[in-house]
Order: structure tokens, then sequence, then C-alpha cells
């Protein structure tokens, strides 16, 4: 029995982890959830801080892979994801055989300049003024939220269990799938 994967895709500090910790708690059964800054804090913070891109890339991928390793073992997942151009193929390997609904996270790059500037849990700041900013929301989604309009993380996860009770027939992720062939 296979699991599913919800991909919750945006920008750094658009929400994303806020709103998958509210949609594994309104949710009605089991939901798991780890982030890729969860997988990042697995090393050490002097590797961390001395990484030129090629530990986190590693992590990346690890990351990635062991969430669809988690949907075929039978665990349902909500997590995280910045799906880039260039990182399109690596989640269309890694969820080949699982089932995915793709939420889009969106936010002002101002709020998430803002998010960003307060958060202490980063190695290294996330540059939000790079062209991928925009670029992240260049796939088809299932759903799409908007963390910048004043809703309580709550009230967007809401609309993502709605997602879950009724999922639609055709799938954004299928359709980017068929895209990439």
């Amino acid at each position: 029995m296979s699991g599913f994967v919800v991909l919750l895709n945006g920008s750094p500090s658009a929400g994303k982890t806020t709103l998958a910790k509210a949609v594994q708690a309104a949710s009605e059964t089991p939901l798991f959830h780890r982030s890729l800054d969860d997988f990042l804090a697995g090393y050490l913070k002097r590797f961390r801080e001395q990484d030129d891109g090629t530990l986190f890339e590693q992590v990346l991928v690890g990351y990635v892979h062991s969430l669809a390793q988690l949907a075929v073992s039978g665990n349902d997942v909500v997590a995280e994801s910045v799906i880039i151009p260039e990182w399109v193929s690596l989640y269309l390997k890694a969820f080949e055989q699982v089932p995915v609904l793709l939420v889009g996270v969106h936010c002002t790059l101002e709020v998430a300049q803002e998010t960003e500037r307060a958060r202490t849990d980063r190695t290294h700041p996330v540059d939000l003024d790079v062209p991928w900013f925009a670029t992240v929301h260049d796939v088809p989604y299932d759903l799409e939220v908007d963390n910048s309009q004043g809703l309580a993380a709550e009230e967007l996860a809401d609309e993502v269990i709605a997602l879950l009770k009724d999922p639609p027939t055709r799938r954004a992720f299928d359709g980017l799938r068929r895209a990439a062939s």
C-alpha cells in the first residue's frame, strides 16, 4: 500500500514549514513531516557554515528521495519544496511512482525578505533577490494559497485539508510529468 506526498512549494521563508505543521495538526489521519532544514540540521553547524553548496545539494537529493520512500512504504507525507527549473527532474525522478499533490505557497518578495531577516535558524540567510524567486512557481498546482494575505496558517491548512479529502482526478504533478516526457 502506497502513501502520498503533499508538496508545499514556494520560496524560502514563504511560510511552508508553518503551513506544513498546521496541516499536520489539522489532519484526521497521520501525516509525516520533516523539512529540508531538519535534514540539514543533521550536520554540525561548522560543516554547514563551510559548505560551498555541495553538502546542500547532497542533502536536498537525499531529502527528496527519502520523502518518496516514506510514501512508497505507506506513509502519507506533507513536505516542503522549492522546485526551481533546474530541480524539476530531481522531483520527477524521485516521485516517479508516488501520488503527489502540489500546493503553491505564495507570498510577496517583501514578506519573504522580512521573514528571512527575522529567522534565527539559518546558518546562511537566503538571498531572495534572485531570479528563481519568481521561477519557483513555474509549475502547475492542485491548489494555491497566498501567505501574504494575513490569513492564519490554520485557515490555509483548512484549504489543504479540503484538497486531501477531495483530490482532483487529474493532478498537477502528473501534468508536470507528461510535460517533461
